[in-house]
């Protein structure tokens, strides 16, 4: 028999008792359900519009950010200034890093070693970490743009990604915040 379970309770009891599943699940489900759907709507929208999957460093960083904007709405990490000022200081970040690419004998170096293309996409991690902390535009999903820009180099069309997923992340937000409460 399991130690600490009482076998009177079923796990249906258990799970609907916030041990598995969270307590106000059963009062707010339709939130749940909507902010959830709404997010995965979103994503799909900025990845069709957008018709052009990247580097999984840069999808995986808006798919987070939708996930925080649309889990934990009323959070600091979900206002526009640190949503959008965090992937905006990541792309910079991100992109000048990725100049080092140009640079005669570091660029072809970076191209065939994994030494040299991980330390540009780490540099590029950490400063970007830094300067969100300094800006106040702290946003962990960003570190994944940065770590993306500094994996693949400077592209436009990852820059373009970002910034109107982002943007567009952040307008509906704003549209639907009432709507919306903390699921966390």
């Amino acid at each position: 028999m399991m130690r600490g379970f009482n076998s009177r309770r079923s796990i249906r009891s258990v799970a609907l008792q916030g041990r598995l599943i969270d307590r106000r699940f059963r009062r707010h489900w339709r939130n749940y359900l909507f902010q959830c759907v709404l997010a995965t709507l979103t994503l799909l929208v900025i990845l069709l519009v957008v018709d052009v999957v990247l580097r999984a460093a840069i999808v995986v960083a808006i798919a987070s950010t939708a996930f925080i904007i649309f889990v934990a709405p009323h959070s600091q990490a979900s206002s526009p200034r640190r949503v959008i000022g965090g992937h905006v200081v990541a792309v910079l970040v991100g992109s000048v890093v990725s100049l080092l690419y140009l640079v005669p004998g570091w660029g072809e170096m970076a191209m065939t070693s994994n030494l040299a293309r991980d330390l540009m996409a780490v540099v590029s991690v950490g400063f970007s970490i830094l300067l969100m902390v300094l800006t106040n535009t702290e946003h962990p999903p960003a570190a994944g743009t940065a770590l993306g820009l500094g994996v693949i180099g400077w592209d436009p069309s990852a820059v373009l990604f970002v910034l109107l997923g982002v943007i567009t992340l952040s307008v509906i937000h704003k549209l639907l915040r009432s709507r919306l409460q903390n699921l966390l």
